[in-house]
């Protein structure tokens, strides 16, 4: 396995200093002959030894960061979950009216996530689907790249993921 560090300060770092060169990438991956397909199977091949070499319980820092939206299912589950009735759950923690300006159905109205207690989500079983699925490279990696890149400086999954991925394609 290998070994790779969560240094958040580095990769916060890393991220201010390299933004150009992000965003000079991500021109570079969307002008890449490759197709779709192909570039998502490279992105899956490069993070899934990353994802498999970091323990997400010991950085946390997307509970602490990032907006995290729902869905009426995700905040039925966290209510039977949680023990807190829907509508106190509603109340109190989702702001329907901010997700509703981005599309969404809720979102968690404070950061960092209530249900996070040190770096374990108190919650976990019973978490919402973005929180499961997070980080997202694929599928269209090429169509979500400039959102992947907004993580680079918060996650070291995307952080090494990228720059493997420059190292693979030549950048």
């Amino acid at each position: 396995m290998i070994l790779l560090p969560i240094d958040l300060a580095f990769i916060a770092a890393e991220a201010i200093n390299r933004a150009d060169d992000y965003d000079a990438f991500r021109y570079f991956v969307e002008l890449d002959e490759r197709t779709d397909a192909e570039l998502d199977a490279l992105v899956e091949k490069i993070a899934a030894p990353i994802i498999a070499a970091i323990d997400c319980k010991q950085c946390a820092n997307c509970c602490r960061s990032l907006d995290v939206y729902l869905t009426e299912s995700d905040a039925e589950r966290l209510a039977a979950g949680s023990f807190i009735p829907l509508e106190r759950l509603l109340n109190d923690t989702v702001d329907r009216d901010r997700a509703d300006e981005n599309g969404e159905w809720g979102v968690f109205r404070h950061k960092p996530c209530q249900f996070l207690k040190g770096k374990l989500c108190s919650v976990y079983e019973h978490r919402p689907e973005s929180c499961r699925m997070y980080p997202v490279f694929t599928p269209d990696f090429r169509w979500t790249i400039e959102e992947i890149l907004g993580g680079v400086g918060l996650c070291p999954i995307i952080y090494h993921t990228i720059e493997q991925l420059q190292q693979e394609l030549g950048w």
